[in-house]
Order: C-alpha cells, then structure tokens, then sequence
C-alpha cells in the first residue's frame, strides 16, 4: 500500500509540514501538489468546494508525493466515508467535544470490527493500493479538531479515544467560544493554554498533535514547541498575499494611493 508521508515524518522523530487547500481549480492545485509539503488538507467546511469537485482536487493531489488530507464539514459517518473512499489519506473532524464524539469519528473511518465504515473504497482503492484493506489503519490519519470549551475540558478524554492519531487545537473558533474574536495567530492566553496541553496529552497517549500557524514566526515557535505536525497556511491566502505584495513592489505610488 502507498505509505503516508505522515507517518514516515513521525517514525523519524520529524515535524511534518501541511499546506491547506481552499482552491477548487485542478491545475492549480496540481501545481501546489508538486511542492514538497508532506500533506495538504482540503478544506470542505470553509471553502466553497463541491463533492465533485474535491474529487477532483484529490486526483490532482495524488500527482505529488504529500499525503491528501480532508477537513470534512462534520462529525457525519457519510461524508466521512465519501472522502475516504475518494482517496484521503487523513480526516480532520471539526467540533470534536467529547469521547463519544471522537469514537463515533473514528468508527467512521475504520472498518469492523474496530468501526463502522462500510466497504466500498473505489478511488481509495486505486490510490491506496491493491492491498488497502490491509493497511490502511497504518496510513489513515485520524485528526480530532478541538475547538471549543467544552472540547478543551474533555481533551485528556478524547486523547485516550482507540484509534485516534491526532489532537489538533482550532485557534479561531476556540478563541470565540471564549468570548474573543477570531484569530490565525493565538493571543488568548486560555487558548495559548489549550494548545500547549495538546502538545502534552498527545505525547503521554502516545499520538501526534497539530497546530495552524498564522505566520512565519509562529510556524517556527511551533516547530520549536513540539509539534508533530504544522500547517502554513490557506493556499488561496498565499497567492493573495504574494499577489498584493508584488503590486507593491511594482507600483508603489499607485498601492500608496489605495
């Protein structure tokens, strides 16, 4: 079976790399699947990405080496096969609050007798390899998003769930459910906390932990801290941001009059 790049990282005591994906278009993303992140993650809860679609963004993703991972829009055993069965090597399942979430997260992405996906893995199949069934469990990342208070209180909870990989702390929706705005960058001290005891409670249960780093500097502090895994940034963001920065360069008295 085709190895995760993930778990190849971990197994050499490295931090992996991901890129998230918000862009729709099969050449683009074909373009960024040649850059040498080790995952990237499409987004199918806050992007305007269509089933069809994300199909289509996993077969363009396959064409480079990163593992193809998918933020599914909920905690639905439906979805979450659909893109399993589509090709993603990974689900990263928003809203997760309690131990009974997680299992009931990551039942749906294993097959019996240790979950409940039902068999049918069609492009799965020809991306994983003819012996999928086999192995997928060793190459099928299980991410658990944290989010909100209540997800933070019960993380030690969710953390001791069998067969989940990952503890991955959201800083936007955690810093609003404590009464705060959003933020790519943590600034909440409570939020700064929860993520700092996901790093911890993924190394006494022996998972992985994940963190959205909003720039560079803390990217790197996150590299720092620990964690298994760090995400850039939005691939659309990205693009933005190199577009806007290269209108300036090239005509700056016109972008000083904006």
């Amino acid at each position: 079976m085709r190895i995760n790049k993930l778990r190849q990282r971990w197994a050499q005591g490295e931090v992996a790399s991901c890129l998230w994906v918000d862009i729709g278009w099969p050449i683009s993303v074909e373009a960024l699947a040649r850059l040498p992140y080790d995952s990237f993650t499409l987004d199918l809860q806050h992007s305007l990405i269509d089933r069809g679609t994300a199909v289509q963004v996993l077969q363009a993703l396959s064409l480079g080496g990163g593992a193809p991972l998918v933020r599914v829009s909920q905690n639905d055993p439906a979805e979450i096969g659909f893109v399993l069965d589509a090709g993603a090597y990974g689900v990263i399942c928003p809203q997760i609050e309690t131990a009974q979430d997680c299992k009931r997260f990551v039942d749906a992405c294993r097959y019996a007798p240790e979950g409940r996906r039902s068999w049918g893995p069609t492009r799965g199949l020809m991306y994983g390899g003819a012996d999928y069934f086999k192995g997928y469990k060793d190459n099928v990342v299980t991410v658990a998003l944290i989010e909100t208070v209540k997800g933070v209180e019960n993380m030690r909870e969710i953390a001791a769930t069998p067969g989940l990989d990952m503890l991955y702390v959201g800083p936007n929706d955690l810093s609003i459910d404590y009464g705060g705005e959003p933020t790519y960058i943590a600034t909440d001290p409570r939020v700064l906390k929860a993520m700092e005891l996901s790093i911890e409670l993924a190394r006494e249960y022996s998972i992985t932990s994940g963190t959205y780093a909003g720039s560079v500097e803390v990217a790197r502090a996150a590299v720092a801290k620990g964690y298994n895994l760090v995400s850039v940034g939005y691939a659309s963001k990205i693009m933005v941001k190199a577009a806007s920065e290269l209108f300036v360069q090239v005509f700056p008295q016109t972008a000083a009059s904006q």
